[in-house]
């Protein structure tokens, strides 16, 4: 919870949707052991909202996270009854927060070092309950005291350069502390640098002006002396060794010779699953760093083992029978005359207490399995750490999969500070920097290292050769050729093993250990984009050679190879697998070879339309949240179905789009709909005046419409409309009616809405299709609410509400509680409106819908802002710009977003800004790429902060702003109101 939300279960992910269910998570395991009375809980949580209506919200996030929590844990962690609700203290957890808690007074440097380190930031970032902000000056103030001490540490040993290193973090993690710049000044001093101690101290003057502060006597008197050169410091070690180390241990374990970065909490997990197990198992794939991770963590717990850690190199035998050779001279036995080699070693290691490390036992595992479990049963102190691609396959065997490199998310890509403390990013900027001196992460290359580090899936082996080849081409190049990546990754260290020289040799060493069957499997496999199910796999790689009950057992035989991964589940009990994209692609080879690729492809596209189709009538009840987490997890194999039927058949391809049709809307995401529909449009004239060229015009027609693109929308409406006439399909009339009707609406035309909508309202009655029934009553309420017949708008939304619910459609409910809610706010009842904006943003959320999520909150803003709550009515027209920006939505940006921050503006007395920026929205509103026009009830909130605004200026003073903000772009004024907005 330092420096962001994250929660995990076996290293993976787990998702709690909403951030109410986040919030009351967080509160709960802050306080474990305590028990927290229901009542107590909805009214701290949710302080504006009625008894009721708290009560109701703090049921559904409890819901929400009891959903998120495999059902095995959900009464192993949370501990609930009628009245109370408690995390279990006493259940298997670990907070970064109770670390840094829990730091004893007198603990070392290192120890302070260690928990520090886990430190990423503030308490909750981007939560603003009341409860948050208390808790978190609570936790900035121990960190602050834990740094303070830290450095304090340093000074007493002298660690100059640990002083440099932490003095700067302490910086950029805390509150400006004036020690932590004190300290940077002494050790510049101490190193000789003045110049750097009259930075520092130029800094520290900068950095308190900001808080309307001067330094403390105590830090001017340290930079006085420290100028004149009063202040006495000794420079002679670095670190100040307070006693001799003990004689290490014994030892045979390699010495890198490039740095190891990161893998703090992997190499933390080892030691303790090495206290807990007498055999542990590190597997993936080549390439991963398994052997790097087992000689860090061997090099930590040397001590732990009174006779020695000991290393046990096997890729280079090609014969079972050798490994116990291989042991015997790494331990210095000798074979006696009258005795087997491994009853000698058995001998030798009999009493011993030891830690033997086999590294690469994949190729010969048999006879490692054998031999483990041989020394094992006989000496009752040893341990074993292996690393291989493959478990051994022992009773009591522990197998820990090593994780990838932690990359950033690159949309968008975190600031320069933050990039390098993910380890990917680091290790590609080191060995970048060892083949070329001067490379450095700089804001021009930063996104493309990101893109590689990405594609490459955070596999160290993978980053390393990219980094190689920075001697020849920048990394922009690089990420451009990584289609090509086991022609360009060759550049591999000639000492190292073979199979680490080049990245294709990484897997040909994996792929030639498999059986036939398990290559052919291998290779289909390659047909699935980012992951699939067993279902899937059985389903589009059954056939031929493989049965499709085959399938299960050769999954597995591959799982246990690590070519496969095995990943989260789309509900309960349902795992999915991916191939990490390097080995997708290395499989994809093969599978082109085999000369199946389009039998496949054909295959893969036939399966993923024949679920979208089953998936699309979910989408509309009570199962809703599910199968849209189920399409959304399916993304990448929709593309690929897509990219065949639109090659293959048009007919598949109208079937995929129109299933999906539904996905677009709720999880926001209409544009790549349309992109789809246009190409299918261009390929389907010779279908002429037909039912389905109606369907795909009026599918392509919603989706332009919701996203206020009136004209285009229009136009295919207009088009769909009139071949459905023609086609005599009553229930394309139907559609393409009201959503004609509600075009025109949009575009101020109410007539020719009314007529529309009307007419497509009595088709569907005759037809007898509820769900065209509730939809028309949400058309008719728009209407209503259009001609200002607020009460008639009530009544029909409050129809469809109820018959959306009834149906168990909670998108459409949303949607729905959104118009109330603007219907509310226009009549002046804010109250109500917010309530009804609360319930529909809530609706919206738990369904992962991102973009329908910034109506409700555009709404809440507004209400916000009728209240004087202008600090929350920023933030959340701030939100909503985010989402507007994410989805490109860019009459959402302008006249909701960009309007509302400077109607902030204008109410916090910053005329000036306010009107600059009004300047900038009419100005975008005129231009013809945002050809949209204010509602009625919008115009009028408009122009009433517009007045606000200009009646705090003079007509010079307001003119002169004016005119400034009608020269900025969008992105200028995006940057300028987030700028002028924050507080």
């Amino acid at each position: 919870m330092l420096g962001q939300f994250e929660v995990k279960r076996n290293r993976k992910p787990v998702t709690i949707s909403s951030r109410p269910a986040q919030s009351l998570f967080a509160y709960l395991i802050l306080s474990a052991g305590t028990f927290h009375r229901r009542e107590k809980l909805a009214g701290m949580l949710w302080p504006d909202s009625l008894d009721d209506t708290a009560r109701e919200k703090l049921r559904h996030a409890l819901w929400r996270i009891r959903k998120a929590l495999p059902s095995e844990l959900k009464t192993k962690y949370l501990l609930t009854d009628d009245l109370s609700i408690a995390f279990n203290a006493s259940a298997e957890y670990w907070l970064d927060v109770s670390s840094l808690d829990k730091l004893d007074e007198d603990a070392s440097t290192d120890e302070i070092i260690s928990v520090l380190s886990a430190y990423q930031g503030e308490l909750l970032p981007g939560f603003y309950d009341e409860w948050v902000m208390l808790e978190r000056e609570h936790i900035n103030s121990i960190f602050e005291k834990k740094m303070a001490r830290l450095i304090s540490l340093f000074q007493e040993e002298k660690r100059w350069l640990d002083i440099l290193d932490w003095g700067e973090r302490w910086i950029k993690l805390g509150q400006k502390p004036e020690a932590a710049f004190r300290a940077l000044m002494t050790a510049h001093a101490a190193k000789g640098d003045m110049s750097k101690v009259a930075a520092i101290y130029e800094r520290c003057v900068r950095s308190l002006k900001e808080f309307g502060i001067e330094p403390s006597e105590q830090t001017r008197g340290l930079y006085e002396r420290l100028k004149a050169g009063k202040e006495t410091l000794e420079t002679g070690p670095t670190v100040l060794v307070k006693e001799k180390r003990k004689e290490s241990a014994k030892t045979h374990l390699p010495a890198p010779l490039t740095s190891f970065i990161g893998r703090e909490r992997e190499i933390e997990e080892v030691k303790q699953l090495l206290s807990t197990t007498r055999l542990l198992t590190l597997t993936g794939p080549g390439g991963l760093g398994k052997t790097r991770l087992a000689i860090q963590s061997a090099n930590q717990i040397l001590n732990k083992f009174k006779d020695g850690v000991w290393w046990v190199e096997l890729a280079p035998l090609t014969d079972g029978l050798l490994v116990t050779q291989a042991i015997a001279q790494v331990l210095a036995v000798r074979e006696a005359p009258d005795q087997p080699l491994d009853e000698s070693v058995k001998n030798f290691l009999r009493e011993k207490q030891l830690l033997l490390v086999f590294d690469n036992c994949e190729h010969l595992i048999t006879a490692c399995a054998q031999l483990a479990e041989d020394l094992l049963t006989h000496c009752a102190n040893l341990k074993i750490l292996a690393t291989s691609r493959e478990a051994l396959g022992l009773t009591g065997e522990v197998v820990w999969f090593v994780p990838v490199l932690s990359l950033p998310n690159t949309q968008p890509i975190p600031p320069m500070d933050v990039l390098m403390r993910y380890e990917g990013i680091h290790l590609f900027v080191e060995r970048a920097s060892i083949v070329k001196s001067d490379f450095t992460l700089t804001e021009s290359n930063a996104l493309s290292v990101a893109k590689v580090c990405e594609r490459l899936d955070g596999m160290p082996l993978a980053i390393e050769l990219a980094a190689a080849r920075v001697k020849m081409l920048s990394v922009d190049e690089i990420a451009k050729r990584l289609d090509d990546r086991f022609d360009l990754l060759t550049a591999g260290s000639r000492t190292a093993l073979p199979r680490h020289q080049t990245l294709r040799a990484t897997i040909d060493w994996s792929h030639d250990l498999l059986t036939e069957p398990e290559r052919i499997l291998f290779c289909r496999l390659a047909v699935f984009a980012g992951g699939f199910t067993l279902d899937a796999a059985e389903a589009v790689c059954g056939f031929g050679e493989l049965r499709r009950s085959e399938i299960l057992d050769l999954l597995g035989r591959l799982v246990d190879k690590s070519l496969v991964v095995v990943e989260g589940a789309t509900e309960p009990n349902e795992p999915r697998y991916r191939l990490l994209e390097t080995i997708r692609e290395y499989a994809r080879e093969k599978l082109e070879k085999s000369g199946k690729t389009a039998q496949l492809s054909q295959r893969h596209c036939d399966f993923f339309i024949t679920f979208a189709e089953q998936a699309e009538p979910k989408l509309k009840g009570g199962e809703q949240f599910e199968w849209l987490d189920r399409l959304a997890v399916e993304h990448d194999n929709w593309r690929s179905a897509w990219d065949c039927a639109i090659e293959s058949d048009a007919e598949l391809a109208l079937r995929l789009a129109s299933a999906l049709l539904g996905f677009w809307l709720m999880r926001g995401n209409p544009s790549e709909g349309r992109e789809w529909l246009a190409k299918l449009l261009e390929r389907t004239q010779p279908w002429g005046q037909t039912a389905r060229r109606a369907h795909a015009l009026s599918v392509a027609g919603r989706l332009a419409h919701y996203q206020a693109d009136f004209a285009s929308a229009q136009t295919l409406l207009e088009q769909a409309l009139s071949i459905a006439r023609i086609s005599g399909d009553k229930k394309e009339i139907a559609f393409a009616n009201l959503w004609l009707g509600r075009t025109a609406l949009r575009q101020h035309d109410d007539q020719i809405a009314k007529s529309l909508i009307e007419e497509g309202f009595t088709i569907y009655q005759e037809l007898q299709d509820e769900w065209g029934i509730v939809m028309a009553f949400q058309r008719l309420a728009e209407l209503a609410r259009h001609q200002d017949h607020d009460r008639q708008a009530h009544e029909f939304f409050m129809k469809a509400l109820a018959k959306y619910r009834d149906l168990g459609d909670r998108f459409m409910a949303g949607e729905v509680l959104n118009a109330l809610g603007e219907v509310a706010r226009f009549e002046g009842d804010d109250e109500r409106a917010g309530t009804f904006y609360e319930q529909a943003l809530e609706n919206l959320r738990e369904l992962g819908s991102r973009l329908p999520s910034a109506n409700p909150l555009i709404g809440l803003a507004w209400v916000s802002l009728h209240r004087g709550e202008y600090r929350k009515a920023s933030a959340l027209f701030q939100e909503s710009l985010e989402l507007h920006k994410e989805y490109g939505y860019k009459m959402g940006m302008v006249e909701e977003c960009l309007g509302g921050l400077a109607a902030v503006l204008g109410m916090t007395r910053k005329p000036k800004p306010a009107a600059r920026l009004f300047g900038a929205v009419e100005s975008l509103l005129e231009s013809v790429e945002m050809a949209g026009r204010w509602e009625p009830q919008d115009q009028n909130e408009y122009d009433h902060y517009f007045a606000a605004v200009r009646g705090q200026l003079d007509e010079a003073a307001f003119e002169k702003a004016w005119a400034e903000g009608r020269t900025m772009t969008l992105e200028q004024a995006i940057e300028f109101a987030l700028k002028e907005t924050q507080v």
